[in-house]
């Protein structure tokens, strides 16, 4: 595994685990203040209790996307060559 998919898949990893916490954090909000889930059907139980899985899919995804275009950023960054003449040719000012 080459040097840049090591990067894509460590930020997935830490965005899956950030956005599971998020997802965790925010699973609370379906109940009342006694403790109680405010809405009892069943496919409200169940999508309270997706909300870790689907932060970690969603962090996941964005934070290999981040990986991915800072990647092409500096990859862009790093064909550029300067303009001859310009300041950054290393003429003095």
């Amino acid at each position: 595994m080459n040097r840049a998919n090591r990067q894509r898949l460590f930020a997935a990893v830490i965005g899956a685990v950030l956005g599971a916490g998020l997802g965790r954090s925010i699973e609370p909000l379906a109940q009342d203040p006694a403790g109680r889930e405010r809405f009892r059907s069943l496919p409200y139980q169940r999508l309270y209790r997706a909300y870790p899985r689907v932060g970690a899919g969603i962090g996941a995804l964005v934070g290999a996307g981040f990986a991915t275009i800072a990647q092409a950023q500096r990859r862009r960054l790093r064909r550029r060559t300067p303009r001859s003449g310009g300041p950054s040719a290393g003429s003095p000012p």
